[in-house]
């Protein structure tokens, strides 16, 4: 169900929460009843702003409600138990709260949370009110009625459609094998860094770019006038790669995707690009649940300008599984399978075969995801390859004002 921000405007009242501490029991009334606690949160919108993210839940009547925080939406729902307390649905499990009402100003309120008790104060207001003060780190991990709790935030994160500003920091470092002499004890340290720009579209659809790039530190590169021989490469960019697709995914958790790949010719070593434009299709498909997300991003480029002597013929496929665990962690892998039909030696295959494990946690009212993950290339060009990678992974979530 769906409702309007017109709506929203005209005919919810906005409540304003603050993290403050307790004030003395006698200024304040206990909430009883189950009608009483029915009229408090039916077609009420809580708002909280989490770091840089202005959140807020929209609770309806009918016990439903929608949650909205850094980008997407997430399924909401509440029901009072008992006589005293009104409860909400998230993850990992419902949260139950007390009320209570202060007895000198008729639209300050504050609730209890029954088990960890945290204590947010409440402001009714007739117009939208920004929310200040920083959430309690445990409460942030574990979410409430206006802020995502870390396992929900580890399950969107785990669907590539979802619209979210992620910042991927990933520190690599690489293990060669090869026919070559000396190519077992050949290594690479790189720094690669994408980043996600999302735009949500009218038809409920997202339209994502995703420009990434690698800084290389220290690799080795067989030097072809000196028999077993190799040079060194310093810091040095390689070129930078992207996508452009247009995503989305259905009621029935059936991921779907389509646009253009391609390469930018920014290397600062020739042994780390071809001098050449890249361009091509590319399509997404796999399925999301409860349980995470898995499927793949399929993609074919060639050279489509530039001066180099290395034509491009590059067939990619980046498949990706997350099964999410507890508190915000999840299995993980998401290595690129390649075929280069334009390889110097003929056509290659690499293959590789990966496994990660995630941590989404919230540091100062902001998601953030930490990974490890290893591949190893069990397909790979005989001569001289990357056979081992290890990969650590530091990547913070940021709002999209333009998306709210």
């Amino acid at each position: 169900m769906k409702i309007s921000r017109a709506a929203i405007r005209t005919s919810m009242i906005v409540m304003a929460m603050a993290w403050l501490p307790t004030v003395q029991a006698a200024d304040w009334q206990p909430v009883t009843g189950a009608q009483a606690l029915r009229d408090f949160i039916s077609g009420k919108t809580l708002s909280w702003q989490e770091g840089n993210s202005s959140n807020r839940g929209e609770y309806r009547a009918d016990g439903t409600g929608t949650l909205h925080a850094w980008g997407v939406e997430f399924d909401r729902s509440w029901e009072v138990k008992g006589d005293d307390q009104l409860c909400f649905n998230g993850e990992p499990e419902n949260q139950c709260f007390t009320l209570e009402k202060s007895t000198t100003d008729s639209s300050l309120y504050r609730s209890t949370d029954i088990s960890s008790g945290i204590v947010v104060e409440i402001r009714e207001i007739e117009a939208k009110a920004v929310m200040t003060g920083k959430p309690d780190a445990a409460n942030a991990a574990q979410g409430g009625p206006a802020t995502a709790s870390a396992a929900e935030m580890a399950e969107k994160l785990s669907n590539p459609s979802n619209p979210i500003l992620i910042v991927y920091n990933n520190f690599d470092y690489v293990t060669f094998d090869g026919d070559l002499p000396g190519a077992s004890d050949q290594t690479m340290t790189q720094y690669f860094f994408q980043t996600i720009v999302p735009f949500k579209l009218d038809d409920g659809s997202s339209l994502l770019f995703r420009p990434g790039f690698a800084v290389v530190f220290d690799q080795a590169v067989p030097n072809a006038n000196v028999e077993g021989g190799y040079d060194n490469i310093g810091t040095d960019l390689g070129d930078v790669g992207y996508d452009l697709v247009k995503t989305g995914t259905t009621e029935k958790g059936t991921i779907w995707g389509y646009g253009l790949i391609g390469t930018i010719p920014t290397a600062s070593n020739d042994n780390l690009g071809g001098d050449k434009w890249g361009l091509g299709p590319e399509v997404v498909l796999g399925k999301a649940g409860k349980w995470g997300a898995a499927g793949f991003v399929l993609g074919h480029q060639w050279d489509i300008a530039g001066s180099g002597n290395r034509d491009i013929d590059l067939t990619t496929m980046n498949y990706f599984y997350a099964f999410t665990l507890k508190d915000g962690w999840a299995v993980t892998g998401g290595p690129t399978i390649t075929y280069n039909h334009e390889a110097s030696s003929g056509e290659e295959l690499t293959l590789p075969l990966g496994i990660g494990l995630t941590k989404t946690t919230s540091i100062g009212g902001r998601p953030w995801q930490f990974k490890v993950e290893y591949w190893n290339n069990v397909v790979r060009p005989d001569e001289f390859a990357a056979e081992h990678t290890f990969r650590i992974g530091i990547s913070p979530v940021f709002a999209t004002p333009w998306n709210d």
